[in-house]
């Protein structure tokens, strides 16, 4: 049974391939390669994902962000914010020319903090990172991206994959988050 499922699914994929024009091939294989070109982010945002549930199940603690800590997260979104983002839209430019229009428009990032808040472990109080809600603007007077949420570990990569709307709640506290919906 299982050999002739599998049978009539080969030769219908062969049948509606020959029966496909070039281009639809061609939309198909860049599709194709968007899917697999979009992996890593697709696994960093499970690692980022396990990374909130467990850390929150052994319990965080919040403070306020003094100036030392406001320096770290300002030096360390300036330094890997664009990567972040970067990470996340390159599957999706396909052409050098889009490449290059995507380099161009991310960069020049200004950031203004409304609240910056400190996560810790609670048993231990070892810093774990941050917690971010700001505006975001570019150089280049493009529209100014306001009350976006972030986590910034304090020994990882900044992702994109920590300002998801599920990740943001669990990780930071859902009075953090409602305070800015």
């Amino acid at each position: 049974m299982k050999k002739n499922i599998l049978s009539t699914a080969l030769v219908s994929a062969t049948i509606l391939m020959a029966g496909c024009s070039t281009s639809t091939t061609s939309m198909l294989t860049e599709f194709t390669n968007i899917l697999t070109d979009t992996v890593p982010f697709v696994n960093e945002s499970k690692e980022w994902e396990a990374y909130s549930i467990n850390t929150t199940q052994q319990g965080v603690v919040y403070s306020k962000a003094n100036a030392a800590d406001l320096q770290f997260v300002s030096k360390k979104m300036d330094a890997e914010y664009p990567a972040a983002i970067d990470r996340l839209a390159s599957p999706f430019a396909r052409s050098a020319k889009d490449k290059k229009e995507l380099d161009k428009v991310n960069q020049n990032y200004g950031f203004k903090y409304n609240e910056v808040i400190v996560v810790k472990d609670k048993k231990t109080s070892n810093l774990l990172g941050y917690c971010v809600n700001y505006d975001r603007t570019q150089n280049d007077n493009s529209k100014k991206l306001e009350k976006q949420f972030i986590y910034v570990a304090k020994d990882k990569p900044i992702s994109a994959a920590t300002a998801h709307e599920d990740f943001v709640p669990r990780m930071c506290g859902q009075a953090f988050y409602n305070k800015y919906q």
